[in-house]
């Protein structure tokens, strides 16, 4: 760590000190001895008072080093668990504007990354303050060695930890390389996370700024740290700083979306689920709407966005669940039919301490039966982290609910994913199934998807399936149920109702709604 480098710089200031005083003392006894008006005497006052403003200056660099090295090793001992000199915000910027001066002199790439993890308790009653003190001090300990890592050298970087998050200046480094950097810190925080962290769970998030001479250092930083929530709000491991990170959501907005959650003017559509097999709806899904008195009825690509900035798409996530349990319960008792309905959940809710808890207890509320509820995420939500997502998945299954991977194809598909991963229900993404009857590659694309989903024990749902050809080549490679226009949009609930009870696509099939 860097206190011994504190250290060893406080030994060269006090043996620096020690000399000039002997030499201070010296100074003085020789212009004593020739007199004070000689010219040597002269000479010797003069310098015995430049020795001591020499003496002073380094009085006051010796107090000001340790008192640095104090403060440091009091925020650290507080943030990482150890006593050391790892640099703060403060020290971090001042070497930074040193070297960063003399790089621009020398038109050298510089980049500021700053990083921080998630952690998320796995395991109920343990502290997990101190696995969390262990990781930070192991990943300071990592930085300081990381530009052997790289054959770098350590001159060209400076690293700091300041309020929950680690920064990094690198100077003659690519964007190539600083993806590279922050992959094997990535790796690193893993793997000590698996050996070392057996209670927590944690997800390193990276922002990258390139450093340019026109703007303050104090505002790349922050360029560094906006990039860095944005890549934790998307779920992304590497973001780069982009000028749209500073666009903020203006505050009629905020008032607008509040007031509305408040007004319960969010409105929840189903969309059913037509079984190939079984020639009947089977299920549907839950899709949100904003009914605005004063901008109309809005999809929700017009208003989940600002939900997500300005921190209410936990509470939207739980509004639709709810009104989804309220209405399920209203059919129960008045005897109508019932489908189970799937819901859509977040990153930020499908990761949340409590999420099953969550679940649970709503459905709990409004004595609603476990198999009536599905959840569906995202296939980038499952790959965030295999382990956690296979936990939650197994825990929600084993409490009757089905989880659904939604957007199927547009990620990171692969089999492994498929292997290891228990869906129970895979839909494949609306951009698949628009070319099938036209174009031989999406249509082989299609089925081998389809393929590799039964493969694996999972059913399939095809999304935006818009007319009966596509239906027909559907059918014949063997999927399962078929969601879109073809058979309806999303319905409110009074409408979703009567559909059920009066559509064509059932009674054509002789099957009594």
């Amino acid at each position: 760590m860097k206190a011994s480098r504190g250290r060893l710089t406080a030994v060269i200031i006090t043996a620096i000190l020690l000399t000039a005083a002997y030499i201070l003392a010296g100074l003085a006894m020789i212009g004593h001895v020739f007199g004070d008006n000689t010219p040597l005497a002269n000479i010797m006052n003069a310098s015995a008072i430049g020795m001591t403003v020499l003496f002073v200056t380094c009085v006051y660099l010796l107090v000001s080093n340790l008192s640095m090295i104090k403060t440091l090793q009091d925020d650290n001992e507080y943030n990482l668990g150890v006593r050391s000199a790892f640099n703060n915000m403060y020290a971090f910027q001042k070497r930074v504007e040193v070297l960063s001066r003399l790089n621009r002199i020398a038109k050298r790439q510089e980049h500021i990354i700053a990083f921080t993890f998630s952690s998320l308790v796995v395991s109920q009653n343990v502290n997990r303050n101190h696995e969390i003190y262990l990781i930070n001090n192991h990943i300071a300990n990592f930085l300081n060695e990381l530009p052997s890592k790289i054959n770098a050298k350590k001159r060209d970087f400076v690293y700091a930890f300041s309020r929950g998050s680690f920064l990094i200046y690198c100077a003659k480094q690519n964007e190539q390389s600083i993806q590279n950097i922050c992959e094997i810190i990535a790796k690193d925080i893993y793997d000590f996370g698996e050996k070392n962290c057996q209670h927590i769970w944690v997800q390193p998030f990276f922002g990258v700024t390139r450093v340019y001479d026109s703007e303050l250092l104090t505002h790349q930083i922050e360029n560094a740290l906006l990039a860095r929530d944005n890549s934790e709000k998307n779920f992304e491991t590497v973001t780069y700083y982009q000028e749209t990170f500073r666009k903020s959501v203006s505050s009629n907005d905020i008032e607008e979306l509040t007031q509305a959650l408040e007004n319960k003017e969010f409105v929840v559509y189903y969309q059913p689920k037509f079984d190939l097999a079984k020639r009947q709806f089977i299920s549907s899904e839950a899709l949100i709407r904003w009914n605005s008195k004063k901008y109309g009825l809005l999809a929700p690509t017009k208003f989940l966005t600002k939900a997500e900035s300005i921190g209410l798409i936990h509470d939207i996530d739980i509004y639709v669940l709810r009104q989804v349990c309220e209405d399920l319960n209203e059919l129960i008792r008045r005897g109508r039919r019932v489908l189970p309905v799937s819901v859509n959940f977040s990153l930020y809710e499908f990761y949340s301490a409590n999420f099953l808890d969550t679940i649970m207890g709503i459905l709990a509320e409004f004595h609603v039966p476990a198999n009536l509820i599905e959840i569906e995420i995202t296939e980038a939500t499952s790959q965030a982290n295999q382990f956690l997502s296979i936990s939650i998945i197994k825990k929600l299954k084993e409490n009757g609910i089905r989880v659904l991977m939604d957007d199927f194809g547009i990620g990171f598909s692969n089999v492994g994913n498929l292997r290891k991963i228990p869906f129970d229900v895979v839909k494949i993404d609306k951009s698949f199934i628009d070319g099938i009857v036209n174009d031989t590659k999406s249509r082989e694309i299609v089925r081998f998807l389809i393929g590799l989903c039964k493969i694996n024990g999972m059913e399939v749902v095809a999304e935006g399936v818009d007319n009966k050809e596509q239906v027909e080549i559907l059918k014949k490679a063997k999927c399962d149920t078929i969601q879109g226009f073809y058979y309806s949009e999303a319905l409110e609930k009074k409408a979703f109702e009567r559909f059920l009870d009066n559509n064509p696509f059932e009674k054509k099939e002789g099957v009594k709604a």
